[in-house]
């Protein structure tokens, strides 16, 4: 039997090492890969090093080390300053800087220590939407990565190491760490602990909280004694970060409940922070055992008090209760935190919408759009209207993808997916049903003709033209760019539509007149062989005000329809001229061809828009009549 100090190779003949590990993966075709079998292997081969540093008995994966320094270490005379979270604020006279260059932001006529702080806070305020970024950047650079190098720069400039300060350290390091830049990081600790600007817990703790979301124990444990060693004391944000860094509730339980003994919860900031750890477990426990969820709340102030109600708190109560058991017990919960003094926010209503998408109540969801704007003041957000489409989409609901996409062209907040996937159904060709096409197939090329445009009057004859121009059915009348150019004209009279027009109604209402229309709809058969030009006809009208008078809504699509047939010869132009209602007045709305079954399902709650077109349909057929006769 060999002694502890001895080696004994029979252990480490049955064990794999690192080198072994990696070297098992060398005859494989890494070019053949995809990034989410690259992930795949990378967090594998990390999670088999981590197992065999646990079994070789290293220390720096056991929680209760780190619990023991702190317990021991720790500064009880700390600033309570420090609990507020460190953000990226600005100082005062100075404005953030957006949609700019990172290397177009002015620096300082003359380096002093607070010009060079307001510099590096400037630097990592900035921010450039993704739109701007492929304007301003070209192929291949990012802002973040722009920002990175130009700090890097600045603290390894010899001549401003008498301008550097911990505060301007702190801002860069708590950027980069956000932007999981790790590797720059650490060379910026570096540079710092070179120009002894590391003798504060704000720098370390930064360091920890990077650590701590990674779930990294090995690398906090690492950070923890490196911060002791170099005689910096751990604060209550240190504690705090060991309970996000460990993965069991248990043991996160334990170290909360280790630092109410110790006080270390009298600080309402620290109270909010620490319940907010261990409030999913809290309410799972409540849950399991049969309890009422509204008595949660009375639970929770029996053990921490009454100041404990956090963004990060209520959301995870919401989440777990609408899920373990409905959303409308969820929504009770969310009343009484608001009587409170709890103010709901865009996070609370976005977790409450994809809920009800998930069950599929799409009555709820409206309900609660309607719910949070009237009693709440909360207005849906550039991400609750992605989220809104992104569903709606799913279900193929043609009448709730289109007023929600026009209220997000109308307030500015379509984002890049939405953008892609309308673009991506305008490109289709196809107008009619294809024998033996499914539903999803007809609708990926039906969704965005139908959706879009600023008036239901517009998309009958904007789309006959688009549809003249190319028609894959018949190559003799293929014309693919002049195609393109209208859908371009078409989305960007959508995407260009803020600031120019307004809708009365909001979007709640709008969407529960949309979701009958859409059911409706729905009970008619064969919804996929029904022609898009009676879908185009009987869409819903969301009902859009110019905001000056000398624009109206056919304005847009006329522009484009005008574009196109300045390029054709003119006999082509006398053909579509035949078939442009702008060109022909008693064209304007075209017969619709769909059966008598389907007009029934289709007959929206608009009923007015259909009156207006019934003259011009009994004109066009009694001229049809007398043609045959």
């Amino acid at each position: 039997m060999s002694s502890v100090g001895e080696h004994d190779p029979a252990a480490t003949a049955t064990k794999p090492t690192i080198r072994q590990v990696d070297t098992t993966r060398l005859g494989e075709r890494k070019s053949a890969r995809s990034p989410v079998e690259k992930l795949a292997i990378y967090q594998r081969g990390k999670d088999l090093r981590n197992q065999m540093l646990k079994h070789r008995g290293s220390w720096s994966y056991d929680w209760r080390i780190s619990l023991r320094d702190l317990e021991r270490y720790y500064d009880p005379h700390s600033s309570k300053t420090e609990l507020s979270r460190f953000t990226l604020g600005l100082p005062r006279r100075l404005v953030a800087t957006r949609n700019v260059r990172a290397d177009r932001i002015p620096p300082p006529s003359v380096w002093t220590i607070s010009s060079f702080y307001a510099y590096v806070v400037q630097l990592a305020t900035s921010k450039v939407d993704r739109l701007i970024s492929r304007q301003i950047y070209s192929k291949g650079e990012i802002h973040i990565v722009a920002v990175a190098d130009i700090l890097a720069s600045l603290f390894a400039d010899p001549t401003l190491k008498y301008v550097v300060s911990t505060e301007a350290g702190n801002r860069a390091l708590q950027f980069l760490f956000d932007n999981e830049k790790f590797a720059r990081g650490q060379d910026l600790f570096g540079q710092l602990q070179q120009l002894q600007k590391d003798k504060d817990p704000v720098t370390y703790n930064i360091m920890l909280g990077a650590a701590a979301k990674q779930k990294d124990l090995h690398t906090f444990t690492y950070i923890l004694k490196m911060m002791i060693l170099c005689g910096v004391r751990p604060n209550t944000r240190t504690w705090l970060h060991l309970a996000q860094a460990v993965r069991e509730d248990e043991v996160r339980m334990v170290i909360i409940n280790r630092m109410a003994k110790k006080g270390l919860l009298s600080d309402s900031v620290a109270r909010k922070e620490a319940v907010a750890l261990i409030m999913p477990q809290l309410v799972v426990k409540w849950l399991e055992s049969g309890n009422d969820p509204q008595g949660l709340l009375e639970a929770v102030d029996h053990d921490y008090g009454d100041q404990w109600c956090s963004t990060r708190a209520a959301e995870s109560m919401i989440k777990e209760s609408g899920v373990r058991r409905s959303i409308r017990e969820a929504l009770l919960i969310l009343v009484k935190l608001h009587d409170r003094g709890y103010q709901p926010t865009e996070g609370i209503l976005l977790l409450l919408l994809r809920q009800c998408a998930w069950s599929k109540a799409y009555e709820l969801m409206v309900e609660i759009l309607g719910f949070f704007r009237i009693e709440y003041e909360v207005k849906a957000s550039k991400q609750i209207y992605d989220n809104l489409f992104k569903q709606v989409w799913k279900s193929r609901l043609y009448n709730c993808c289109r007023v929600i996409w026009i209220h997000a062209c109308v307030h500015g907040h379509t984002t890049f997916d939405m953008q892609q996937m309308v673009k991506k159904s305008l490109y289709t060709g196809k107008c009619t049903s294809v024998a033996g096409q499914s539903r999803s197939e007809a609708w990926e090329e039906t969704a965005g003709k139908v959706i879009t445009g600023h008036s239901p009057r517009n998309n009958i004859a904007r789309f006959h033209d688009m549809m003249s121009l190319w028609n894959p059915l018949n190559p003799s009348r293929q014309d693919r760019d002049k195609f393109l150019r209208t859908v371009r004209l078409v989305l960007d009279d959508d995407l260009g539509a803020v600031g120019q027009y307004r809708i009365s109604k909001p979007l709640d209402k709008l969407l529960s007149e949309a979701l009958q229309a859409d059911q409706r709809w729905a009970s008619a058969r064969a919804l996929k062989d029904i022609p898009i030009e009676c879908k185009y006809s009987q869409i819903i009208d969301v009902g859009l005000v110019s905001k000056s008078p000398s624009k109206t809504s056919d304005l847009p699509a006329k522009r484009a329809v005008d574009a196109i047939e300045s390029t054709l010869p003119d006999k082509e132009m006398a053909v579509s001229s035949r078939h442009c209602c702008w060109m022909s007045p008693e064209m304007r709305v075209r017969p619709c061809t769909c059966p008598s079954y389907v007009k029934q399902g289709l007959s929206t709650s608009s009923d007015t828009m259909v009156d207006e077109h019934q003259e011009h349909r009994d004109e066009q057929a009694e001229a049809g009549s007398s043609a045959c006769a």
